[in-house]
């Protein structure tokens, strides 16, 4: 079995679609020989020092340095007149001529028309956003995701990484539901070694003041991770708890449509028990997750929620939404709110920290929930489903 692999998504920073497109790309490349796996990326532009070392080996194609559009392409282009069709001209062409004599062809993200000469042609979709909750996102990403939900009948499986994600697929776009399956994610193996490193230095690496506890969000600052709630749930904690040594630490990169924030931040009275990382390497996050007393994560909608998972790996205890996915990843490991909840969010806070027995609990039933998400089971479920159609 040949497999060729769309990993455009690579490019970027360390977030949840580019560790998968990593993660699944390591594994088909310990499972299949050299001459069987191919890797289609954009071109050698790449952020990530590993990744772009992992690139530099084995079959990779970077196939839009020097690709021409045909002329067909050029005109349904200018009929088009959309930003992505102009952001990646000729796409089409691109991934046939890197697939020519692979049966399967994979895509994760950017590279979604899929070639009609492979056997097989797969996605994976991990979640809807941009159809519901376009006021968050800016133009180009939504017109990039529209294209892809109407090219899903042209591909012959589409792989969704939760049940939610796969009833909202349903609803929202015209595809079978036969060729429509779940397959969970796991997170980075960074997770699953439990190593960490010593608190106090690590601390203070990361300015967190000598005596002091803190709670932590992990996610990219942008409306849909609701972070306003989490300084507000905070905020209430705080008041109630003027005496408890507490900061809460926020770990990821700024991202767009944040102005109402930044005027938040200015006025809310206890913006100096607030902490920005920025993007944190992802040796680091283990530690984050697992020195902090709980984790909170109370986006609106989520096609998984990888950080939920990956405190869940670290032995923190977790507060998250009770929203979409979220539910299926926690399960009876962690507390579920409503994201709009700021009172109960704040009590759940309290309960925590002031409960140390139940924190420990909270701790030993995550990693135990956490166990039920593997990359080799996830691999084996993709490789099933090629195999069976072939």
């Amino acid at each position: 079995m040949k497999i060729s692999f769309d990993g455009y998504a690579l490019r970027f920073p360390r977030t949840g679609i580019v560790n998968y497109g990593y993660a699944v790309a390591r594994g088909y490349r310990e499972r299949l020989a050299p001459e069987d796996f191919r890797i289609l990326i954009g071109d050698r532009n790449v952020t990530d020092p590993e990744i772009a070392a992992f690139l530099q080996r084995g079959d990779v194609v970077a196939i839009l340095e020097g690709n021409r559009e045909t002329l067909v392409e050029k005109i349904r282009r200018k009929w088009a007149g959309n930003s992505f069709r102009n952001y990646m001209p000729g796409l089409g062409s691109a991934i046939a001529q890197a697939t020519e004599h692979f049966d399967v062809y994979h895509c994760i993200d950017w590279f979604f028309e899929p070639p009609s000469k492979t056997r097989f042609n797969a996605i994976t979709y991990f979640d809807l956003t941009t159809t519901l909750f376009p006021q968050f996102h800016e133009e180009l990403n939504i017109t990039k995701e529209r294209m892809k939900m109407k090219r899903l009948a042209d591909f012959d499986h589409v792989f969704c990484i939760s049940a939610a994600t796969r009833n909202d697929l349903l609803n929202h776009a015209d595809v079978s539901p036969d060729k429509v399956s779940v397959n969970y994610i796991d997170a980075d193996p960074i997770f699953d070694r439990g190593v960490f490193s010593d608190r106090e230095p690590f601390l203070t690496k990361f300015g967190i003041p000598p005596g002091h506890r803190y709670l932590l969000s992990v996610s990219t600052i942008e409306p849909r991770k609701n972070f306003q709630q989490v300084l507000d749930a905070f905020g209430a904690f705080v008041r109630a708890n003027p005496r408890e040594p507490y900061v809460l630490v926020c770990t990821g990169m700024w991202g767009w449509k944040n102005d109402d924030l930044k005027d938040y931040l200015a006025k809310c009275g206890f913006a100096d028990r607030v902490i920005f990382t920025g993007f944190a390497d992802l040796a680091d996050l283990p530690s984050l997750y697992h020195h902090a007393d709980c984790f909170l994560y109370l986006s609106l909608y989520e096609g998984f929620g990888l950080p939920i998972l990956e405190a869940m790996k670290s032995g923190c205890p977790v507060i998250c939404s009770d929203t979409s996915s979220m539910p299926e990843v926690i399960g009876d490991a962690g507390v579920l709110v409503s994201p709009s909840d700021v009172e109960g969010t704040a009590k759940a806070i309290e309960a925590i920290v002031h409960s140390p027995a139940d924190a420990d609990k909270m701790r030993a039933d995550g990693l135990i929930r956490s166990r039920n998400f593997s990359w080799d089971h996830h691999l084996d479920r993709l490789m099933q489903v090629y195999a069976q159609a072939l």
